[in-house]
């Protein structure tokens, strides 16, 4: 390289470095232009934590049975097949109310007038040739001493087919409770474990969240007392609530120290 190239290179490397340094020294006395630009200088320390999951689980006997019952009916025209269909109902609604079960935990879930139809072998338009009517009503029994009492005499007194059965936890509020606080208990045991095997201390807790707090409602049976069946043999079965988990699961994180 000559000694002109060498000098020209030079000059220009000064150059360069004058003006971007007063570009600099510009762009750092021009508050409004860095606010523009929205700069952000951020840390982001290396995090010392450890996180854990806990269970806690508390064992309760069911107080609440859910009884699903249905009236089904078929008659030739909409107003017999209503009437029969609600004079039936109306005689098991009366004697759930006899035996003590409350308004408010007897509740229709549905009522379904349907067409029933004819189809013609060769094709056509089809023929309507009745109706049928099925009424379901949801009911709440508090007292599990009257469960075959009332699947028995709602029988007699004119359902022709039962739904699932299921037993619940009416208030399981004080189960939960109990249940959160040993799955906290199962989390600090299993960090402090961790941290003593690593050689570290525990911390403070960071963060922390909850899933869980449910019990799975026992079902227990449906059946039909349509068919060849009489209304005097269907005779409800032995039933027992037996008993249901109610589980909470946490999942903390403490401060590694």
């Amino acid at each position: 390289m000559t000694m002109h190239a060498k000098t020209f290179r030079h000059v220009a490397q000064g150059i360069f470095f004058l003006v971007f340094a007063g570009f600099i020294l510009w762009f750092a006395t021009r508050p409004t232009l860095l606010k523009d630009f929205n700069l952000q200088v951020t840390e982001q320390p290396y995090a010392r934590v450890i996180t854990v999951s806990g269970e806690g689980e508390l064992t309760m006997k069911p107080d609440m049975a859910i009884v699903n019952l249905s009236v089904v009916e078929r008659a030739p025209t909409v107003q017999e097949v209503t009437q029969a269909g609600n004079e039936k109902m109306g005689s098991v609604v009366s004697f759930l109310k006899g035996l003590g079960i409350g308004e408010d935990d007897i509740k229709t879930t549905n009522y379904w007038l349907n067409p029933e139809y004819r189809y013609p072998e060769r094709g056509g338009e089809p023929e309507i040739i009745g109706y049928s009517l099925n009424q379901n009503v949801r009911v709440e029994v508090k007292d599990l001493s009257k469960v075959e009492d009332v699947i028995d005499g709602a029988v007699q007194a004119g359902v022709n087919q039962t739904g699932q059965l299921s037993f619940e936890i009416d208030d399981d509020s004080e189960a939960r409770a109990t249940a959160r606080e040993e799955a906290f208990k199962d989390a600090r045991e299993k960090a402090e474990a961790m941290a003593k095997a690593a050689g570290v201390r525990l911390g403070r807790v960071v963060t922390f969240n909850e899933s869980g707090g449910f019990y799975e409602p026992q079902p227990y049976y449906a059946r039909s007392y349509a068919g060849d069946v009489a209304v005097e043999e269907a005779v409800a079965p032995s039933i027992e609530p037996g008993s249901q988990d109610v589980t909470v699961n946490v999942s903390v994180t403490y401060e590694i120290e």
